[in-house]
């Protein structure tokens, strides 16, 4: 009787010999060996984490995930993603199209608009954040008016302060009085 309760074929070690010559990382021939060692040789989870390099829990959830998912196992998985978006990339940036042309004639954007689509697209309330995250996401900032103009004399505007109309206010007063 065998050892384990599955027991790997030699067919499976077959299949995975070609894997292991084109493995790109050596985190992916690693996993590839993991379950290839236990096919070929028969070897303890204890024995493949020692070959590997690889912790023997790791071995293990190999083994199980091999069992149920076959060469799926192999692959991993990213970690990062948008796992919790409302809408795809594609999705957003249809929604934003119209408020782009907008933007393009020299209109005023205002986010509150853009958060209300948002919310009409999504058939549900949302987060005024989510709406801002997303317009960063599409390269979208704010402009803001600067303090002052470009083109501005300061020398002028002093002149005019000391002259302007409140100059002259000033001294009608005195005058009044």
């Amino acid at each position: 009787m065998s050892k384990w309760a599955y027991d790997f074929s030699d067919a499976v070690a077959d299949g995975l010999e070609p894997r292991m010559a084109v493995a790109k990382t050596v985190g992916a021939l690693r996993r590839i060996q993991a379950i290839y060692f236990r096919a070929r040789y028969k070897d303890t989870a204890e024995q493949v984490a020692f070959r590997t390099g690889l912790s023997l829990q790791t071995v293990r959830n190999l083994h199980s995930a091999w069992r149920r998912k076959g060469e799926a196992a192999l692959e991993i998985k990213s970690k990062g993603g948008r796992w919790r978006e409302n809408l795809t990339i594609e999705e957003e940036r249809t929604l934003l199209l119209a408020h782009r042309r907008q933007a393009e004639r020299g209109g005023i954007l205002e986010v509150s608009r853009i958060h209300r689509a948002c919310e009409e697209a999504l058939g549900e309330k949302q987060a005024l954040s989510t709406t801002y995250r997303m317009l960063h996401r599409h390269g979208w900032r704010k402009i803001a008016p600067r303090p002052k103009h470009p083109k501005g004399d300061p020398a002028a505007q002093e002149a005019f302060k000391k002259t302007g109309l409140r100059s002259s206010k000033k001294q009608n007063k005195k005058r009044q009085a």
